[in-house]
């Protein structure tokens, strides 16, 4: 096969993987999954035979034509594969994987014109990032223009609004404290990805994001965060790599807050057919801009993540560890510690409920101890004391497909923080609705 029709049949995996536990419940369920194993042992000869199985016993699930589809094509038998794939390519959901897996087809029967148009299909469909960045490798490879100007950016936007009973600042709400009152709020969300040079897997790229919160009632809560950084990304042997730059600016009230200049390394490597584990470890300096000087010093957070997807679920579990050595606060004889050590563990699921709505749950834990105790004046002495702060939140929400890049979001978040001081103590349920478009 000539380099220039080099392909990968990613898709097929994934295909296989969503079908487990989708199948609907029959007298062929038994041959359904007989074929799944025989397909991972790489027998398909007899995949097949188990797959005609079950559809001949009443089994016409979208996923089994996926499964058939994939079969056929690991056999060779490409005009039967093509049929299963322009089937599905005519389902919303399964479209951009099934237009990969055509482009996959006429690579390999030397069909160039054709496979570009259904990668470029596939990656115009797309929802999943990793379709999406398959689609565009494999543009890349047969003809590079193709895929300069807008078809090498992604964006997304997303507009918003809802209420919050207890306001406080979502980036550094341990910082400052809550404002013990609710408001009404709008939040706007943007941000844009750039492939500047390479292919998303071995490439270098722009990222930059926007976000703003207004609240109306308390309109010194109001923040604005912008970032802009340079990642790049590269295979070493087995994992993927990324090595990215990036400056932050936070403002507050419309004032400057906080500039970050952060490093980011991260690696992710798969785990089998269903599992990843992911590493991440970021070293930041912080500029407190005044009267939030005290902020100044630098941060450190190293993290590890694996993320499970057994068929259409969805589940990440992680933990962090975050390290502060900042200026902290000095106020005569009065000390105030702004440089805490904190452990998050966080739990993350989301799974396709219909073919239009996903439902998403987010839960976390997050314990801070101060490096040193707080010098305080309390009736007429000082008094030394360590501050330290547990944080419970949980929220859970659901996205509406509108159509296509259009989607509705919903979610509810509650959260809950005990502290040795008072004034850091709070609970918070935090209700919104969002309308985001991808493109």
């Amino acid at each position: 096969m000539r380099p220039g029709f080099k392909f990968a049949p990613v898709a097929i995996a994934i295909c296989l993987a969503l079908s487990i536990g989708t199948a609907e419940a029959s007298p062929g369920i038994a041959a359904f999954e007989k074929g799944v194993s025989a397909f991972r042992l790489g027998d398909y000869e007899a995949a097949l035979s188990a797959f005609l199985k079950a559809r001949e016993s009443g089994i016409d699930s979208t996923n089994l034509r996926y499964d058939l589809g994939s079969t056929y094509f690991k056999l060779g038998r490409y005009r039967e594969a093509e049929s299963e794939f322009e089937t599905l390519s005519r389902e919303p959901a399964l479209a951009a994987l099934a237009h990969y897996n055509l482009g996959l087809i006429a690579l390999s029967e030397r069909r160039k014109a054709t496979a570009e148009s259904e990668f470029k299909l596939a990656a115009a469909s797309a929802h999943s990032e990793k379709i999406k960045a398959l689609a565009y490798e494999q543009l890349i490879r047969l003809n590079p223009k193709s895929v300069r100007g807008a078809a090498r950016w992604v964006g997304f936007a997303n507009l918003g609004g809802g209420y919050d009973n207890n306001v406080s600042l979502l980036s550094r709400s341990n910082l400052i404290a809550a404002a013990g009152q609710g408001s009404y709020f709008a939040q706007f969300l943007a941000g844009a990805i750039g492939q500047l040079q390479g292919t998303p897997d071995h490439g270098l790229r722009l990222i930059s994001t926007v976000y703003h919160v207004s609240y109306p009632s308390l309109n010194t809560y109001n923040q604005t965060l912008l970032r802009l950084g340079l990642a790049y990304r590269r295979p070493v042997t087995g994992w993927s790599t990324e090595v990215a730059g990036y400056v932050n600016y936070s403002y507050l009230h419309g004032a400057a807050f906080e500039q970050f200049n952060s490093l980011d390394l991260r690696a992710w490597h798969p785990l089998g057919d269903a599992w990843t584990v992911r590493l991440r470890y970021r070293y930041s300096h912080i500029t407190g801009i005044a009267p939030y000087a005290y902020l100044t010093g630098g941060q450190q957070q190293l993290g590890i993540q694996t993320r499970w997807r057994p068929s259409q679920l969805d589940l990440r579990l992680g933990y962090e560890v975050e390290l502060n050595n900042r200026a902290d606060l000095n106020v005569g004889n009065q000390f105030y510690s702004a440089s805490p050590t904190r452990h998050e563990v966080y739990v993350r699921a989301n799974w396709p409920a219909t073919l239009r709505t996903k439902i998403f749950l987010h839960a976390s834990y997050q314990h801070s101890r101060y490096n040193s105790p707080d010098i305080s004046l309390s009736g007429g002495a000082l008094v030394s004391k360590t501050r330290v702060d547990d944080r419970y939140l949980e929220s859970i929400g659901a996205q509406y497909r509108l159509s296509t890049g259009w989607y509705l979001v919903g979610e509810y978040q509650h959260t809950h923080a005990n502290s040795t001081f008072g004034i850091y103590s709070y609970r918070s349920d935090r209700y919104s609705l969002q309308l985001e478009h991808y493109f």
